[in-house]
């Protein structure tokens, strides 16, 4: 158990099985590596150490200085042509070198590559760092040349190495960590630094070394002829030269395989291949004649050929002791220290970390990789490896072998294979749905290509390594041959074996008509996404994918996938047509023909906060939309205009999770297009853009803008998410993608609600949540349940504050309830969270979103003060504020044919008609005109399938809640369309009775409206029943409460002059109105204290006080006998039930009673002053004075 949990608390919060923040493709936030940061990168990588020995590796086989400078440059040249084909992928992609290698090898195959890169990641950190340690040294001795005597050597001479120079190897090493913390997209202030200091030092060095020499001139280092022949074996001038260039090549082989890491992180492709062609040679050549010539130089006056720079200071000093000598020892040292960590850290530990993170994406980041490479590189024993330095850059170039092969194969698939496309999406996807599947996640294919490249040059490797090893001449002629050899005939036959057995899935992807530039672009977008809030992806065994964040949640990732489709892929010959599937799990078909192609996968579910795209004969919208709407246009139906928006946050969805699973954004296929999440798009906001916008919607579909900010920065973007139909006024549907930016203050504000939120429930805040779906969400289903269980289980902090508090202070009234939690008080009071919700919500607001809407609808529902009689204006205004979120956010508009996910479309739907609910119960509240005119919206009431999308739980979340809670009642459902029903017919007696330009002739539409009520209560299913459900009444009394309006209608004007004139609209419905509002006091008398203690909403409150006034209100105008007596029994009934619930010890239902007792009791200690005189007391106004002049 302690192992398990141990696992648990090290999992990465948004990593999966093959994906997380640092393995993701590169956003653009995160390109940030321009020309210069190439120039610099390459100048430590090639300015250090190992480059500089370079020459100690091709002199002593017997080539001249000119004939090894030769080989160095040729090599270079060749270096970097293999550098630029390897990085393409990542530069135009944006994906690093493990990630791309799943599209060569295969999802699990790439495994192979990547362990080895890992392998000489960690020998290469270990044996820089301990260069490192060398250069540490050196300053240490220019501080004390006694250094060894101070540090008495208790280490075996054995070892190569002395306690002190361990020493300085370990403090070079602990100064190395803070920088491993640096990420590689914010390291390019520690590049200009480091590259500037290395660059002077090599210079200087140079120019001493040159300057010093005397009138012995350089040492026979820079001798002008051999020995050797200059053709014939492997001894020869012309083999040795080819492995010269080899031995080059070789050195920095590690690195070009992996350039992909790199390359991502370029701003534009540009500055990845020109950055890397001009200074890669440059400086690697430079740095090895620096090299060459310093060691000549300083040979004679030496007395030896010395290599290594550390070592050569050293002797210096020894040499010369003096104070400015140990000055400039100590100066040089640290250059060097800043050098090698310039080069280390980037090109080892940097590298090493990515593929890691790649290998244990759910455990492991960049920079958890980083730290696990600086911990583990002592293992290689570093000081071995540098005290035979010239074997073993032998050695490692010479393992070029098997890397050559790995490159040629990754160059031969990208440039050959693939034509330069990639399919982004599938390299993240860990079944058989992913194009880079293969057979069973392998393609052997490269398998096969490597082991033809390896094979024939092993023999002549194992005669490098082990020179007593019987080898021919023509196996070592070949081995001097081996990155060559090894990277063109591994990429040949890689390439032959696709032409010959191509892979049937692959194949139909590169061959679907797009071209390269079109794919890229797409892609490029479609992953353009912030990290701040993202979380990321996972999908299910089922293949079911849900997103991102979502980065964030890391992708994180994420929305709905966001592509510059429609406008954007039309200027580019791209036509898209938009699918997608009716069901909340949209179904995609694999990649290709055959077989597999017809079978439908999940590929998304209603929470997912991405893209669903499904098979070409799908509807194109949803049930409702036909699929003609989407075929007037060769565009996309979804459009975004320069590619601003992002991919979504991976909102939970309704399908379990498989977190050993990957999920990627959905893939662009022939004919298919995108549907939009606008509710999950990472750091914007969706706000819609009517008609009245800002800019005309017909405009907007034709010219493609964006809006700028002083930084030349996108603060704002658009994206359509419908085209318009055949009518001229059924537009384009835009909505405004807006940075969401604030100030620190308001950022420090809400994450100070939210941590006072956390702190006050905390260790209660699952059991809230789990009562609040028991009670709360049943009588008011406003929040998707799944996607919420979902986030608040693996990210919770990311739901809004406002939100989060609500739920937890709706919950918290129904603590006793809970058999475990009723133990113990309730440790804090409902408006202590309401406090902090409601301060959060105050700046959410500044970036709405559905979450945010949900809060507002909910906070409205608190119990209020026990001292009201009244209904504060508060509810009022949370009801504006609702309704200008829904109307912000486009919900008063039918989003059935736009392109967004079949979830977002049913919760929109869900959502309006809530607010609509709210907004017409408030208004009566204060006998306010409701904001919502049926005039101003367009959406459809909801349905049974829009209320059951996200109800049923998935398995791996069911434990957070109770089982009855687990799937989609139909009861519930039942009852919130019946509550929109009774709105609607409330809001129609509004209209009708109680406008202010209401009319005698408007009440005569109360008829038919009341002939639709009076069925009422005998159509609703047995299942709304008062008794023996639970959570009935609120319905219930909205029923009763929209009676009254009615009844008030039609008996208006309710003057003593109409009591008692015959015929009057009073006398005429008086005695109609007793007799069906028998039904109310009857409802009352059943109310038991279960249905009591429910949650009954704020609205509740002011429906039964409407009620209790109606019967009032009958009583002292009734002027028959019979229904004064008739109203009388009703009251006293109605008097009886409220004394029979006033008992309950639940303080919010004696809330809820108290402003309804407190009028009945008043009536019936006033009720005779009331009949004889009409009123009680006579209450003056307040007087009040008017200064002169201000009349």
């Amino acid at each position: 158990m302690a192992v398990a949990n141990l696992v648990k608390r090290i999992e990465l919060p948004r990593g999966s099985r093959f994906i997380n923040e640092d393995v993701r493709p590169v956003g653009t936030e995160r390109r940030t590596w321009t020309f210069l940061t190439f120039h610099n990168f390459w100048l430590l990588i090639n300015c250090n150490i190992a480059t500089y020995l370079t020459g100690s590796a091709l002199i002593p086989l017997g080539l001249t200085w000119w004939q090894a400078i030769i080989a160095i440059i040729l090599g270079n040249i060749l270096a970097t042509a293999a550098l630029i084909l390897a990085s393409l992928a990542g530069a135009y992609y944006h994906v690093g070198f493990p990630v791309f290698s799943r599209a060569v090898w295969g999802i699990w195959g790439s495994q192979f590559v990547i362990w080895n890169r890992i392998f000489l990641s960690l020998v290469w950190y270990g044996f820089q760092s301990w260069v490192g340690g060398q250069c540490t040294y050196l300053m240490l001795l220019s501080w004390d040349p006694n250094l060894e005597k101070h540090i008495p050597n208790t280490i075996p001479a054995s070892t190569g190495m002395t306690s002190a120079q361990f020493v300085s190897y370990f403090i070079f090493c602990i100064v190395t960590l803070p920088f491993l913390w640096i990420r590689p997209h914010r390291i390019q202030k520690f590049f200009y630094f480091a590259s500037s200091v290395t660059l002077v030092f090599f210079l200087v060095l140079l120019i001493w070394a040159l300057a010093t020499m005397g009138s012995d001139g350089f040492g026979d280092t820079l001798a002008d002829s051999t020995p050797l022949p200059v053709t014939g074996g492997p001894q020869s001038v012309t083999w040795l030269t080819i492995s010269g260039i080899m031995s080059t090549i070789g050195g920095i082989a590690a690195g070009i395989l992996n350039q992909n890491d790199y390359a991502r992180l370029s701003k534009k492709p540009g500055d990845a291949i020109w950055g890397q062609t001009v200074a890669f040679p440059l400086y690697s050549i430079g740095a090895s004649v620096i090299g060459i010539l310093v060691t000549a130089a300083t040979q004679k006056r030496m007395g030896e050929a010395i290599w290594n720079p550390p070592t050569l200071l050293a002797a210096l000093l020894a040499k010369d002791p003096t104070a400015g000598t140990r000055a400039a020892i100590f100066f040089a040292g640290l250059a060097l220290s800043i050098s090698q960590l310039g080069s280390n850290l980037p090109g080892n530990a940097l590298a090493g970390g990515i593929d890691l993170a790649s290998v244990f994406p759910k455990y492991i980041n960049i920079r958890r990789g980083a730290y696990l490479m600086a911990l583990l590189s002592p293992i290689v024993n570093p000081w071995r490896l540098v005290n035979t330095a010239t074997v073993f850059l032998t050695v490692l170039s010479g393992y070029s072998v098997f890397l050559a092969p790995m490159t040629g194969l990754m160059v031969a698939h990208y440039n050959l294979v693939a034509k330069a496309k990639v399919n982004v999406d599938d390299l993240f996807v860990g079944n058989r749905d992913s194009i880079y599947w293969y057979n069973f996640g392998i393609n052997w294919r490269a398998f096969v290509a490597w082991i033809v490249g390896v094979a024939p040059t092993m023999p002549g490797f194992i005669a490098a390594v082990n020179p007593n090893a019987k080898v021919s001449d023509g196996a070592k002629n070949l081995y001097q041959l081996n990155y060559l050899f090894g990277f063109i005939v591994s990429a040949a036959v890689y390439y032959g074996l696709h032409m010959v057995v191509p892979d049937k899935k692959f194949d139909a992807f590169i061959k679907d008509g797009t071209t390269a530039k079109e794919v890229q672009a797409v892609y490029d977008e479609r992953w353009d996404m912030t990290y701040s809030e993202i979380q990321w992806f996972t999908v299910t065994q089922n293949s079911t994918r849900h997103f991102p964040l979502a980065i964030r949640q890391l992708l994180i990732l994420t929305v709905a996938s966001i592509c510059n489709t429609g406008l954007f892929c039309k200027s580019r010959g791209l036509i898209c047509q938009s699918l997608s599937d009716t069901d909340p799990l949209a179904h995609r078909p694999t990649s290709g023909p055959g077989p597999e192609s017809s079978r439908s996968h999940d590929a998304l579910s209603p929470e997912s906060a991405s893209a669903s795209v499904s098979a070409s004969g799908t509807s194109a919208i949803s049930p409702s939309a036909p699929s003609e709407a989407t075929r007037h246009r060769s565009e996309s139906a979804a459009v975004v205009h320069n590619g601003l928006v992002r991919h979504p946050v991976p909102i939970p969805g309704e399908a379990s999770l498989d977190r050993s699973i990957s999920l990627d954004p959905p893939r662009l296929e022939p004919n298919q297009e995108v549907a939009y999440a606008l509710e999950d798009v990472p750091g914007r906001t969706a706000h819609a853009m009517a008609l009245g916008s800002e800019q005309d919607p017909y405009f907007l579909d034709a010219f493609r803008s964006v809006l700028l900010s002083e930084r030349e920065g996108i603060d704002a973007n658009f994206v359509q998410v419908y085209h318009g139909g055949p009518d001229v006024d059924d537009y384009p549907m835009h909505f405004l993608l807006l940075l969401d930016e604030f100030p620190d203050h308001r950022n420090e504000a809400k994450q100070m609600a939210s941590d006072a939120t956390e702190r006050i429930v905390w260790p209660h805040g699952p059991a809230l949540v789990r009562l609040y779906f028991r009670h709360v969400h049943v009588g008011l289903p406003v929040i998707h349940k799944t996607r919420f269980l979902r986030q608040y289980a693996t990210a919770k902090l990311d739901i809004p504050t406002s939100l989060r508090g609500a739920v937890y202070a709706l919950a918290c009234v129904f603590w006793k309830q809970d058999a475990t939690l009723a133990r113990i008080p309730c440790p804090f009071e409902q408006h202590e969270l309401v406090n902090h919700a409601q301060e959060a919500l105050r700046r959410e607001l500044e970036a709405p979103n559905l979450s945010k809407l949900m809060s507002a609808l909910l906070l409205m529902h608190m119990v209020p003060p026990d001292i009201d009689s009244v209904e504060t204006p508060y509810i009022w205004v949370m009801a504006c504020q609702a309704t200008a979120i829904a109307q912000m956010l486009g919900l008063h508009q039918d989003p059935d044919k736009w392109n967004i996910a079949p979830w977002e479309k049913r919760l929109r739907k869900k959502l309006w008609w809530a607010v609509f609910y709210t907004d017409c119960w408030s208004a009566v509240s204060h006998g306010n005109p409701p904001h919502i005119s049926y005039e101003s919206f367009t959406t459809p009431p909801p349905d049974m399938d829009d209320l059951r999308s996200g109800e049923d739980i998935p398995d791996d979340l069911r434990y957070m809640i109770d089982p009855e809670d687990a799937t989609f009642r139909v009861s519930d459902g039942a009852r919130f369309l019946e509550m929109i029903t009774v709105s609607r017919e409330m809001r129609a007696i509004l209209d009708c009775s109680f406008g202010v330009r209401s009319t005698q002739q408007t009440r005569t539409q109360l008829i038919p409206i009341r002939d639709t009520l009076k069925e009422w209560p005998s159509l609703i299913p047995s299942c709304l029943a008062v008794r023996p459900y639970a959570h009935n009444g609120p319905l219930h009394i909205s029923f009763f409460a929209t009676q009254v309006l009615l009844f008030r209608g039609l008996m208006f004007p309710a003057t003593r002059a109409a009591k008692v004139t015959p015929g009057s609209n009073l006398q005429r419905w008086l005695s109609t109105a007793l007799a069906e509002f028998e039904l109310f006091t009857t409802f009352m008398a059943y109310i038991t204290e279960e249905e009591l203690t429910s949650f009954w909403g704020r609205f509740a409150r002011t429906q039964l006080i409407l009620c209790g006034n109606f019967l009032i209100y009958l009583f002292l105008l009734a002027s028959d006998p019979r229904d004064i007596e008739v109203a009388y029994r009703l009251l006293e009934k109605f008097h009886s039930s409220l004394q029979r619930l006033g008992g309950t010890d639940d303080i919010a239902a004696r809330v809820f009673l108290r402003p309804v007792i407190l009028r009945i009791d008043s009536f019936f200690m006033q009720a005779t002053e009331l009949i004889k005189h009409g009123r009680t007391v006579v209450l003056e106004p307040p007087i009040t004075t008017v200064p002169r002049g201000e009349s």
